[in-house]
């Protein structure tokens, strides 16, 4: 599945951004997807890619598992360089 992503984010001819996640302590940082949720210490965005989601998140407001959205907009804070921050919005 992640190569299939992969080629699926070059075919959009777009910038890819590589989120990885900022851990909050050492144990964090060890913990699997598992421990975490299904959230997984990078994830691969770009403006027009399809996302879906495969947890329920918050039900009530349609975030459940197979909810599916396209990246729309990535945002980042005034002056910061896209290589070196997540970005401060990402609008699906």
């Amino acid at each position: 599945v992640k190569n299939l992503n992969i080629v699926r984010l070059a075919n959009l001819q777009k910038a890819v951004v590589r989120c990885k996640a900022k851990h909050n302590s050492t144990e964090a940082k060890k913990a699997s997807e598992e421990d975490a949720d299904g959230l997984e210490k990078e994830v691969l965005l770009a403006e027009g890619a399809k996302i879906m989601i495969t947890r329920n998140v918050w039900t009530s407001k349609g975030l459940v598992n197979g909810a599916q959205g396209v990246v729309r907009k990535l945002w980042y804070y005034p002056g910061s360089n896209p290589r070196d921050v997540l970005p401060a919005v990402v609008s699906v």
